[in-house]
């Protein structure tokens, strides 16, 4: 098996080995042990823990499917999945993010990369391409609202971002300004330095991070870099392997 992202996958659908499934697998199974852990705000702990068995009974239901990704999504299963996520979604109320991020930064961040992967797993499967692992995570262009070199390490710099939407916490090694606009992907949440970065600031084939203008910010460009690919590969098939879901 190829290592650092470069997995031979066939480009075509198969809900058996889709990633973007993979990955949803993964982000539900992260929900139910938080849940049964009560460490998601907002719902009772039964209530949580019945709709995420019942989220993943749909999601491995399209693992194991024959179904084309076209009848797939226009299918009562992916219907049913998106109605059981809208209504935990809301159970959980306007402060849980808030109120998770009290308690523990990395369990709340955790708990958010979980429901917002879940929560665009359609608009993925439509725009992506098949057996990339470019379709796992959401991919934005944010503005720079903040960047402070890492107290403990200059190499690094702790920044925020937001794709008008949320602000995400991320520490990188790019050389990025506050006001600026680059690509962001919202991956799982790593420990870095003493810190808990949700994401990775994105680069082109030169090394060199990808900007964009105000009107591209919360927006993804419909054509991305053989670069961008194996960063979030890297991350993302390591992940699902250690999993054992691929």
């Amino acid at each position: 098996m190829a290592k650092n992202g470069e997995k031979k996958i066939k480009r075509s659908f198969d809900p058996r080995s889709d990633l973007r499934l993979a990955m949803a697998v993964y982000a539900v199974d992260v929900l139910d042990s938080l849940a049964r852990d009560g460490k998601i705000p907002g719902i009772r702990k039964q209530e949580a823990v019945e709709l995420l068995e019942r989220i993943s009974s749909c999601i491995n239901k399209m693992r194991e499917s024959t179904m084309s990704k076209h009848m797939l999504l226009i299918s009562n299963l992916f219907r049913g999945f998106n109605n059981l996520l809208s209504t935990f979604i809301s159970r959980l109320g306007i402060n849980w993010y808030r109120v998770a991020k009290m308690k523990d930064d990395y369990t709340a961040k955790l708990l958010r990369f979980a429901i917002f992967n879940l929560r665009s797993l359609g608009t993925r499967l439509k725009k992506y391409p098949d057996g990339s692992p470019l379709g796992t995570v959401k991919i934005s262009f944010v503005r720079v609202l903040e960047a402070k070199k890492h107290p403990r390490d200059p190499k690094y710099k702790i920044a925020k971002v937001t794709d008008m939407e949320m602000i995400y916490e991320v520490i990188t090694d790019a050389d990025i300004q506050e006001k600026s606009v680059v690509l962001f992907a919202h991956t799982p949440p790593i420990r870095v330095k003493g810190f808990v970065s949700e994401g990775v600031i994105l680069k082109d084939d030169n090394g060199n991070v990808i900007t964009g203008s105000d009107e591209d910010i919360g927006q993804s460009p419909t054509e991305l870099p053989e670069s961008v690919e194996k960063q979030i590969g890297d991350i993302v098939i390591k992940l699902l392997e250690e999993e054992f879901l691929i």
